[in-house]
């Protein structure tokens, strides 16, 4: 009985500490006030409007917009190619190989933000926006080699086997019968480097050209200078846009397993 109370206890206490600080912003955004504070001094929705007046922050979300989906996009096909390599091959090289793959997410991000500022600009001398690209891809490829590599070992392969037997050729068989089912791996790697490559400052840092400001490095310059609410307003819009963007995802996933089962019969 005391164990099931302290576990709840620490529950409540983690629960807490995670979420206060988003109802914090989230109450600060409708301040009146200059300066984020408390108790509000009135309700008021201007920072949300000053939002879309900064073009600094603007500009900067459509960066990161692009740059999030293009490494996110590039990630999980090479992510899929790579798992395909590693399952279907199963060596002593290809346990080498997802060790590669995986090493990123073990390596502190400044670092490696710093190693590929040397590698990638100053000894091969690769423009800046495609050196961003690149390194963003570096964070997220171990999501993706990791979610799908779980997800291909869990697929029977007597189907894959049964559609070749049955005359469809290799590539068709995998995109008729293998990647449907790989469909929930690929949108969970899909948004976990898309969240990743969103919210990553330590290679846009080093990595960012003129005028190539990505969002957190916008905001954090922002904080830096004003402290105002309009950081608030604008970390309520994204918190918005993440339910919206889960919420659409969730609804098709269970769309598609009530015609599965429709389908089946069930």
């Amino acid at each position: 009985m005391y164990k099931h109370r302290l576990i709840t206890i620490i529950a409540f206490l983690t629960f807490t500490f995670i979420f206060l600080p988003l109802i914090l912003i989230i109450i600060t955004s409708f301040n009146s006030a200059d300066t984020i504070s408390l108790p509000l001094s009135g309700f008021s929705l201007q920072w949300f409007a000053k939002v879309f007046k900064s073009r600094s922050l603007v500009q900067s979300f459509k960066n990161s917009l692009t740059l999030a989906l293009i490494s996110s996009v590039v990630g999980i096909v090479i992510g899929l190619l790579a798992a395909l390599a590693i399952v279907k091959r199963p060596s002593k090289v290809s346990n080498a190989l997802l060790s590669i793959f995986l090493s990123p997410s073990l390596i502190p991000g400044i670092v490696i933000g710093y190693v590929l500022f040397h590698f990638l600009v100053v000894s091969l001398q690769i423009p800046l926006n495609l050196a961003l690209v690149l390194g963003h891809l570096l964070v997220v490829l171990p999501y993706c080699v990791r979610i799908i590599c779980a997800s291909l070992k869990d697929i029977d392969e007597s189907m894959e086997e049964a559609a070749r037997t049955l005359g469809c050729p290799p590539i068709k068989a995998f995109i008729l019968v293998v990647l449907p089912n790989l469909r929930p791996a690929i949108i969970s790697a899909f948004m976990l480097s898309f969240i990743n490559s969103f919210n990553n400052i330590p290679v846009s840092m080093y990595l960012k050209g003129p005028g190539m400001n990505t969002l957190p490095y916008s905001m954090m310059n922002h904080i830096e200078y004003n402290y105002d609410p309009t950081v608030s307003a604008l970390s309520v819009m994204l918190m918005g846009m993440t339910l919206v963007f889960m919420a659409l995802i969730d609804r098709s996933m269970n769309a598609r397993q009530t015609k599965t089962k429709i389908v089946k019969g069930e």
